[in-house]
């Protein structure tokens, strides 16, 4: 007697259509739910049917990043002045490394800075705010699994 086979399901029962019982769910992490009918976030449910013109928006930098950089241009330019007035051979030479340290670090602090997402839709007669996240990889899921629920109630109304 073997043990380790697993069952298999017929053919017509795998594509068969969910009852109206059940909910095909495609993304369910955190506090967010994405089913065929219905997206749950922090306790906020919106019908999947109604959520027209779905959009994207990066919100803009953070003023820290803007002073970081100008912070970082004020010591490149303190250090390359006092390279300049000292005359020793040796900061001559490394001064322009030194200099361009702080710049390089403002640069890749400003590159990796984490970002905001927002999805907003049409919801009734009103733009709602249906989803904000700092988590690209999160927020990119979710809008995904929206997008299929949209596509998966269209085909199979209920």
């Amino acid at each position: 007697m073997e043990t380790t086979r697993s069952f298999v399901q017929p053919l017509e029962d795998r594509f068969a259509r969910p009852g109206p019982a059940e909910h095909r769910t495609f993304y369910r992490e955190g506090g967010v739910s994405v089913t065929d009918r219905w997206l749950t976030i922090a306790g906020r449910r919106f019908v999947v049917a109604e959520l027209r013109n779905l959009r994207t928006v990066r919100e803009p930098t953070k003023p820290i990043g803007a002073a970081s950089t100008a912070v970082a241009c004020i010591l490149a330019v303190a250090a390359a002045t006092f390279v300049a007035f000292s005359g020793e051979p040796a900061l001559m030479l490394g001064g322009p490394v030194f200099a361009a340290l702080p710049i390089g670090f403002a640069l890749v602090s400003w590159r990796l800075r984490p970002r905001f997402f927002k999805l907003y839709a049409e919801y009734g007669s009103r733009t709602v705010e249906v989803l904000g996240a700092s988590d690209e990889r999160r927020y990119n899921q979710i809008c995904r699994a929206l997008l299929r629920a949209r596509e998966f109630g269209r085909d199979h109304a209920y």
